[in-house]
């Protein structure tokens, strides 16, 4: 059942109760769109395809990602754990004004052509791989928020938009004193088995 209340702030506030499911409130501001919204609601409980959303309106992705380094990242070996909070870095100073709730896909599409078309600090275009692995933490973060957290998210954002190509890796070459070690190396195992 639903209620519709004027506040005295001259928004109207709905509140959806209905049995076997949590009390639902949230305000708007004109009637029509309070009860727009509680239609859909008991609408969703009905067929059994509610999802409450609240925990994604009120939780931005800087927010999100800052849970995510503090509870999922330490299982993580201390270099990949370096490198997620550079690349976390990089999406909250571009994205983090957003609730999880607001992200779409072509948001997410946008930072990506973004991110592709800008240059390091190096004076160097930022490479496909560096995106791709961003891209990557954006996409299991919303998969810990779904299976863990339980913000109300009904699917992962990241898999919907293409992703870079990895690129073609780098060239190097080994220095004199790597080769030097390498060649050590195979010696000491060679010298056993008798030349």
């Amino acid at each position: 059942m639903a209620t519709i209340v004027k506040t005295d702030a001259g928004t109207w506030k709905a509140l959806v109760r209905k049995t076997g499911w949590p009390a639902n409130a949230k305000t708007f501001r004109t009637k029509r769109d309070a009860e727009d919204w509680t239609r859909r609601t008991e609408d969703e409980m009905v067929r059994g395809v509610y999802i409450q959303r609240s925990g994604s309106e009120r939780m931005t992705l800087a927010m999100a990602l800052k849970r995510y380094l503090a509870e999922i990242s330490p299982t993580k070996k201390p270099t990949t754990q370096r490198v997620e909070a550079t690349k976390a870095q990089q999406l909250i100073s571009h994205l983090g004004k957003y609730s999880m709730a607001a992200l779409s896909a072509e948001i997410i599409a946008n930072y990506r052509d973004t991110r592709l078309a800008s240059i390091t600090n190096r004076g160097k275009p930022t490479s496909n791989n560096t995106v791709r692995l961003e891209l990557a933490l954006l996409s299991h973060l919303y998969t810990v928020a779904i299976q863990e957290w339980g913000l109300g998210i009904s699917f992962n954002l990241v898999l919907n938009i293409r992703k870079p190509s990895p690129g073609e890796g780098r060239d190097r070459r080994l220095s004199a004193e790597e080769e030097r070690r390498l060649l050590a190396a195979v010696n000491a195992h060679i010298e056993p088995c008798g030349r």
